[in-house]
């Protein structure tokens, strides 16, 4: 027989569970990647990448729950680390989170649009290539909306720049 403190006690460990799983969850894509990045700039030991666990932490809502977002934009800011280049920068996975919730209450104007094809195909290319149906129809896009999509995308890169995510020491 479980008294009324029991119960109170295994509900209050199902609630931590419960908030700890996604975190838990993020962490250990953060570790997949890293130990990518490193593979791919053939990194050993405790290297700039190894430390730059910080620096791939979840900016925005969407990155908190979907896997394939947060992994580009972990291997976007990795890769930054290995080339010695600014990790502040907005990545394409934050501006695509951006362009998402704000394509949620109104359609985004053309050239806002073809931003977010031209950051979805940057970071999905196989699944932009079953999508869209010839390379042609984003060259034509480019060729009438390329410049404003490039002033959306330096405004939102220049809006979501993180400070807090700079060099370390």
């Amino acid at each position: 027989m479980s008294t009324a403190s029991e119960e109170t006690l295994a509900d209050i460990w199902r609630n931590l569970e419960s908030m700890l799983a996604p975190i838990i969850t993020v962490r250990a894509w953060a570790e997949d990647e890293i130990r990518a990045a490193q593979q791919r700039h053939h990194e050993s030991g405790r290297g700039p990448i190894w430390h730059a666990s910080s620096l791939v932490r979840p900016t925005l809502g969407r990155l908190h729950t979907s896997e394939r977002l947060y992994r580009a934009h972990a291997a976007e800011i990795l890769d930054r680390v290995a080339e010695g280049e600014n990790t502040r920068p907005a990545t394409a996975a934050e501006m695509i989170c951006v362009l998402m919730e704000s394509s949620l209450p109104a359609p985004l104007n053309s050239a806002a649009a073809y931003l977010y094809m031209r950051l979805f195909a940057q970071l999905f290319p196989e699944d932009c290539r079953q999508l869209v149906a010839s390379p042609t129809e984003l060259d034509a896009y480019e060729s009438v909306h390329g410049a404003e999509a490039d002033e959306y995308e330096s405004d939102l890169q220049r809006k979501l720049t993180q400070a807090w995510r700079g060099p370390m020491a």
